[in-house]
């Protein structure tokens, strides 16, 4: 079913809500805290090459935060922050056994903030950007464009 009406709109306040913490967490990371500390932290997951994902991390919450503001490659930019929010909730929020960590869920490192996050970029990443968006005004001014005659 395609998104009509007020429904069209629904998208704005999520990408809104979202784009906020991340960019203000993409920011902290970046520009306010040592950014080597949190390269030194990402290489502590255990993941290859740790430094490149700590900056994808870092500047798709900042970037990836504006662009979801924008509603502008909506869905690249929550897919991008739905997976380092997987990763923020598998590697630092989930030590250890996952039902003596599902205690964890709200609290001092509970990780019911990042689930919120990743829940809400996946809704984006299914549905994108909506109707007040760069994307919506990209797709309208697509189908307002006459075919070319052959």
């Amino acid at each position: 079913m395609a998104m009509t009406g007020l429904s069209r709109l629904g998208p704005l306040p999520l990408r809104l809500a979202v784009a906020a913490p991340l960019i203000l967490h993409g920011y902290q990371k970046l520009f306010v805290h040592d950014f080597s500390k949190f390269v030194e932290t990402v290489a502590t997951f255990g993941l290859p090459y740790s430094e490149i994902l700590a900056y994808v991390a870092a500047w798709g919450e900042l970037g990836g935060g504006v662009l979801l503001a924008l509603g502008f490659v909506t869905r690249l930019a929550a897919l991008v922050n739905a997976g380092t929010m997987v990763v923020a909730i598998w590697k630092v929020h989930m030590e250890g056994d996952f039902m003596a960590n599902w205690q964890r869920l709200s609290g001092d490192g509970g990780y019911e903030f990042p689930l919120v996050i990743l829940g809400a970029c996946l809704c984006l990443v299914m549905t994108g950007a909506g109707a007040l968006s760069v994307d919506g005004a990209l797709a309208m001014k697509k189908q307002r464009e006459p075919a070319p005659e052959q």
